[in-house]
This record gives C-alpha cells, structure tokens and sequence, in this order.
C-alpha cells in the first residue's frame, strides 16, 4: 500500500483503474462527486490490526480444545496480553482460512482452509468479519480509516 499524496489521487482520479467514473470523457467531475465515488464503501479491505481480546472472545472453549496442541501454542503465543493483533497473511490465513484482501477483492479462501477443526470452523467466519471489512477505494490504496477532502480533491486537481 502506497503512502497518501496529491499525486497518487491526481494519477487515481485521471487514470480511473477501476472505472469509478471520475471522470466525464476527459475533464474530472465536480469534487464533491469525487469524494463520494473513492470515499463510498464498495471494496474489502483488511484492518491493520484487531484486538487480541476480540480474537480470544471469538474462539471458545470446544474450539480452543478442538485445536491441536501447536496451533493452541500459536494462538496463545500470537495473544499474550492487551494489545493489538497485527494482521498479516499467515495471521489471516491460521484463522479464517482466506488470503489477504488485493485491490479491494475478498482474500480466497474459505473456512476449511483455517487451523479450526471442520466442527469449529464457523469461528473462522466470526473472525473474517473482524478482519476483513467493508472499505472503500481511498482505504484500499491508502489504508484503513483513509478519507479523500474534497479539498484534497481540488488540491489534485491542480496539479
């Protein structure tokens, strides 16, 4: 994921990868437009991180006892304490059985892929929605929590 510039949105708004419609032929349409097109929640998008409390919480105790040994040992050594979870692919892979999300797409995969066993692997999907989220385009290229301002928008324009 790239790091937020005028000049990413600039070449985003111009370039329309994923033909949002910025754009009417080739001048852009009014900023407010815009925003609402790369700030609407369309895409997936993986949160950077999710408390070790909410994955704990999730996992109860026959799916705990479900897990072998290793995968208790993981799990345990992964939550220690307060904090949070960062998600990563192995993380995401472990748990819910799917891939990271790309480029606003779902991450494949489904819940037989995860360490739960097929008596548990409902948890799997308890925790892809703590994982894996509705976002938008801005969050898919920028991150979690990105909002494009509409004076970004008039900023990139003028570039």
């Amino acid at each position: 994921m790239a790091d937020f510039s005028l000049q990413a949105l600039h070449d985003e708004i111009e370039n329309d990868p994923m033909e949002l419609g910025y754009k009417t032929g080739s001048v852009w349409k009014e900023d407010a437009v815009i925003v609402e097109l790369i700030n609407s929640a369309d895409f997936a998008v993986d949160r950077v991180s999710v408390e070790m409390e909410a994955v704990r919480a999730a996992c109860g105790y026959d799916a705990y006892d479900g897990l072998g040994a290793d995968e208790q040992e993981w799990l345990r050594w992964m939550t220690p304490n307060s904090g949070q979870f960062y998600v990563t692919a192995d993380m995401k892979l472990q748990l819910t059985g799917r891939t990271l999300a790309a480029d606003g797409a779902a991450g494949v995969g489904d819940d037989s892929n995860s360490f739960w066993a097929l008596a548990d692997d409902a948890i799997a999907s308890v925790l892809l929605a703590l994982i894996e989220i509705p976002g938008s385009r801005a969050e898919v290229l920028w991150g979690e929590g990105k909002t494009v301002s509409i004076s970004e928008v008039g900023h990139a324009a003028n570039l």
